[in-house]
């Protein structure tokens, strides 16, 4: 019976030892699986924020008409991901304009989000356009081959013109495309040229494309080549080649547009424009008003200097 006995107890022993092993073997398996997947899903999440932030980077140096950058860093992160977010402002001759900021969430449970649907939205009535969260007026464009347009016809440059001591800020759509040469031939010098649009299709209506115009920014002169070791339409075109943004508007799809043009206009001297905004004092947009090259005139900042804080 003692043998007996003995034998039960090392059988127990053995079969607990057993189970303590087999215990152990799964709380090591489970926290290495723990350890290896937050690692993997948060090299996930920075690999998808990576993207978003490339892409805010892209749109904001192409797709951003006369819109200044003022930060972009992640925010609400947490163990599903976050928002790369980018806060935005107008400089209109020294005058200050809040805008609405970029947000493109973030997450390792998808690839990406870079369907646009925080950039650049906008409230459109017949009328005009106006940024989503500032409810600042937006600068059209329109297209000269599309008769009727979703935003009507604006011929505000005149009415800018015979306003007294205001400072302004116009969407100017050419009646055909020109140069960079032709623009500055044409534009008065006390007026700047701060944004140079690139157009779209035939066929597409601008002014249903919720401010996601393609086009270069100029410095604060209106100059596209600043210093012999900075050429703003360089750096434009070089961005374009690489834009990924396949959202469309009407079957415009934009990316697919930023493509061919910056295949079709390889130099700044060679590129052509459909448009400009310009800045200035409201007096000196008078050369401006009824000019034949223009095809229409949509104002967006747009105050009397007197009540500017």
């Amino acid at each position: 019976m003692n043998d007996e006995k003995k034998f039960w107890q090392l059988a127990i022993r053995v079969k607990v030892v057993r189970w303590l092993v087999t215990i152990g073997i799964v709380i090591v398996v489970l926290l290495v699986g723990a350890v290896g997947g937050y690692w993997w899903t948060q090299q996930q999440a920075g690999k998808e924020s990576r993207r978003e932030d490339r892409f805010i980077e892209q749109v904001s140096t192409v797709m951003s008409p006369n819109i200044s950058v003022s930060d972009r860093y992640l925010a609400d992160t947490n163990f599903m991901g976050g928002k790369v977010t980018s806060h935005r402002y107008k400089d209109i001759e020294g005058v200050r304009e809040a805008w609405s900021p970029i947000v493109q969430p973030y997450s390792w449970t998808w690839l990406g989000n870079q369907s646009g649907d925080t950039l650049n939205s906008t409230d459109t009535t017949d009328s005009g356009a106006y940024d989503r969260l500032t409810q600042h007026k937006i600068p059209l464009f329109y297209n000269p081959q599309v008769k009727h347009p979703d935003v009507q016809r604006a011929d505000d440059v005149n009415k800018v013109a015979r306003t007294k001591g205001a400072v302004a800020e116009v969407a100017v759509s050419f009646d055909h495309p020109l140069t960079y040469a032709q623009i500055q031939q044409r534009l008065p010098k006390n007026l700047h040229a701060v944004w140079y649009w690139i157009g779209v299709s035939p066929k597409a209506d601008a002014t249903s494309m919720d401010n996601n115009f393609l086009g270069v920014q100029a410095d604060s002169k209106g100059h596209m080549v600043a210093t012999k070791y900075e050429n703003y339409y360089r750096s434009f075109r070089q961005t374009l080649e690489k834009l990924d943004f396949n959202y469309g508007y009407n079957n415009f799809y934009v990316g697919e547009y930023a493509h061919k043009y910056a295949k079709q206009y390889p130099t700044l001297k060679t590129a052509k424009f459909a448009g400009i905004i310009v800045t200035g004092d409201s007096e000196n947009f008078k050369p401006l008003a009824n000019a034949d090259w223009i095809y229409a005139s949509s104002a967006g900042f747009f105050q009397q200097r007197s009540v500017i804080k």
